[in-house]
């Protein structure tokens, strides 16, 4: 395949990929609306499901997900990676979409990689750089305008979304963060699999969604399967598959395929009105994160140029 057709094709992978995720989030707002179910029945399902069939899907790809556990050091990460980057982000996640819908909450959880940034500044005892504090700022006047409408002392979106949506971005950031070193060792899928179940495991025992009432027909099975394998599995390959071909850079940029979907089946679809403050906001929130991502890669290029 020629070079052109091959990035073309991953271009066309990696917004595949965002699209799903939109479209998964959308059937879990919708979950929450037509069969009276809350987040504490649909992320434990969701993650025990959805981290099996990652776990058996590495198995199947010769993977060996069980060797992780045959050294106690790994222990500690994993079971950390579980509860705070798995369990936490998608509660926290999924509780915002409860409270208010799925693209506002998509669009918080893009705060996250602001939160790395920061994590990465005060970790390296180094000054930000100026594309950093114009993100920061970006990301800063973004959350407020769809939370405040530039209204001071009056929220324009329930609390507990705020509070969960960044909740739910802090945890990502920690999802991101921790467990590096267990993926580069044991390799992706085994190690996203294993801190899914983990923490559905634990969310099942704090939640009990067997004593949640749902209304049960068939469109909770679509919809949950679309949470599972479009938002979850079909997501999570045809990204990283995308990401492999097109790049970091690239792949970060694109990612911004999933909340501009998660906007549009919104308005379209479930009907969600958004006001021009809400709009702008996420178009700010948005912006950060292609500019984090060329500033990097123009820092990263100018420190090599330095060094030759």
């Amino acid at each position: 395949m020629k070079q052109h057709h091959r990035m073309a094709l991953g271009y066309c992978i990696t917004i595949l990929g965002g699209v799903c995720w939109a479209i998964g989030d959308a059937c879990g707002q919708t979950l929450f609306e037509q069969n009276s179910i809350t987040s504490d029945w649909v992320v434990p399902i969701r993650l025990l499901l959805a981290g099996t069939l990652l776990v058996v899907f590495s198995a199947l790809s010769g993977k060996h997900p069980m060797a992780v556990w045959k050294d106690k050091k790994n222990y500690p990460p994993l079971i950390a990676f579980g509860l705070i980057g798995s369990a936490l982000c998608q509660y926290g996640y999924y509780t915002s979409i409860q409270y208010s819908n799925a693209a506002f909450a998509t669009v918080l959880s893009y705060t996250a990689p602001v939160m790395i940034l920061v994590y990465t500044v005060v970790k390296e005892h180094r000054a930000p750089r100026l594309y950093e504090l114009a993100a920061v700022l970006l990301v800063a006047l973004g959350a407020f305008s769809c939370a405040t409408q530039f209204k001071l002392g009056a929220l324009h979106i329930a609390p507990p979304a705020l509070i969960w949506g960044l909740l739910s971005a802090v945890a990502f950031a920690f999802y991101t963060i921790t467990p590096q070193k267990l993926i580069r060792e044991y390799s992706l899928l085994p190690i996203v699999g294993w801190g899914m179940i983990l923490g559905g495991i634990v969310l099942a025992f704090l939640c009990r969604p067997w004593t949640v009432a749902v209304t049960v027909n068939a469109h909770l099975f679509i919809m949950l399967a679309g949470v599972i394998f479009l938002g979850t599995i079909c997501s999570f390959c045809f990204y990283q598959a995308g990401v492999s071909i097109v790049g970091g850079l690239a792949g970060s940029i694109l990612s911004a395929a999933e909340p501009v979907t998660s906007v549009i089946i919104s308005t379209l679809l479930l009907h969600v009105l958004f006001t021009p403050f809400d709009l702008a906001g996420f178009v700010m929130i948005l912006t950060a994160i292609p500019l984090i991502a060329v500033g990097e890669h123009w820092s990263e290029k100018h420190a090599a140029s330095l060094s030759i």
